[in-house]
């Protein structure tokens, strides 16, 4: 290859597979082992939100406290500033807990206080989806209609549903442009 510009590297055919085959591999095992590890500490914070929102604990008129919520919000931002989000879960989670805070109960109904929690949330959980979480599809529907109803803007028509994990319009004739 003298005399040649070569893009890949300037090997013979059965060094360049070779070389080709060790990379990839190498990559396989490293984005496995990557992947295996969920945020435990995310985790904890999400079981937390989950328990505080209990049927039994809204029941007994235990509802979560301000501090807590801001506490789960932060632990959160950082995680996202600071790579902490790798697996499908910890995008899921984070969505959760997000979609879940900076909201205070009015009567007997929690109300969005601010809506870009709301926001970021979906797009954590299309992140959570894309990487193939279980409940990808119903977080995304979910938080998106959230953002909508905080926003005063029609669900009905506006917004997402799904069915056996995929996204679907709620009236499909608006389009994606017009959604957006």
């Amino acid at each position: 290859m003298r005399g040649q510009h070569c893009l890949i590297g300037c090997y013979s055919r059965g060094e360049s597979t070779i070389k080709l085959l060790m990379s990839t591999t190498f990559a396989f095992l490293l984005s496995s082992v990557v992947a295996a590890q969920s945020n435990e500490e995310l985790k904890s914070y999400f079981l937390a939100d989950q328990e505080l929102r209990s049927q039994e604990n809204m029941k007994n008129k235990i509802y979560p406290k301000f501090k807590d919520e801001i506490g789960r919000r932060i632990f959160v931002f950082e995680a996202i500033s600071n790579g902490g989000l790798v697996t499908a879960e910890d995008y899921f989670y984070a969505a959760i807990i997000l979609q879940h805070t900076n909201v205070e109960y009015v009567g007997e109904h929690l109300k969005s206080m601010g809506n870009e929690n709301h926001l970021l949330a979906h797009f954590l959980a299309k992140r959570a989806f894309e990487l193939g979480h279980e409940n990808g599809a119903w977080l995304m529907a979910a938080t998106y209609n959230r953002y909508l109803e905080n926003a005063k803007i029609d669900v009905g028509k506006y917004g997402l549903k799904h069915k056996n994990n995929k996204l679907l319009a709620n009236d499909e004739t608006i389009t994606d442009i017009d959604r957006i």
